[in-house]
């Protein structure tokens, strides 16, 4: 089963590192992990709205009037990364607290949210985040700034396939392939 420890080793073996059994163990590997784990995790739930991250929200109305013009304000959820956009297509702003000022009324939002259980994750989210890990790890674990550079490629390649995969979820391709299809559109 898919799990923080197993996501880490396979960082930990795409530099070199010996595999660890538990983030708490006093090893190197381990608490370079615990210390990287969440955080690189986040970086990645907010820099890409992946699909198996996203929450349709209605938020719940605050009592304070918003300043600069905006009608409403709303709090966001605890686990909220990011507001990709409202249903109604208003434009919005995030503040401190984690509050949202918006002319939307009520406020249906589309939400990235932190997900924590790895059980969750799509294969190529977690060889995204092994990845991340891996170049995170090359210089303080391995002392190897060529290391890193190519930890970081690997990462980018492999950040931008899953974004690809994870961006067409949803989508209907055409089978140009069709016969049918190529005749009516000549």
């Amino acid at each position: 089963m898919r799990s923080a420890v197993s996501i880490c080793n396979k960082g930990l073996q795409f530099v070199g590192g010996s595999p660890i059994s538990s983030l708490e163990e006093k090893t190197r590997g381990a608490e370079l992990c615990s210390y990287l784990y969440e955080e690189v995790r986040d970086e990645l739930l907010e820099a890409h709205h992946w699909s198996f991250a996203t929450r349709y929200e209605r938020l719940p109305k605050l009592p304070d009037s918003p300043p600069f013009g905006f009608e409403w304000a709303y709090q966001l959820p605890a686990d909220c990364i990011g507001v990709r956009q409202l249903q109604d297509g208003k434009p919005f702003e995030v503040v401190e607290r984690r509050v949202l000022y918006t002319d939307s009324n009520p406020a249906k939002a589309i939400i990235t949210v932190r997900v924590t259980d790895p059980a969750q994750y799509p294969a190529l989210f977690v060889e995204v985040l092994a990845r991340k890990l891996a170049a995170e790890l090359a210089v303080p674990l391995m002392n190897s700034t060529k290391l890193e550079q190519t930890m970081y490629r690997k990462f980018a390649d492999a950040f931008a396939r899953a974004a690809a995969v994870d961006g067409a979820e949803g989508v209907q391709q055409v089978d140009e392939s069709d016969g049918w299809l190529q005749a009516r559109t000549l």
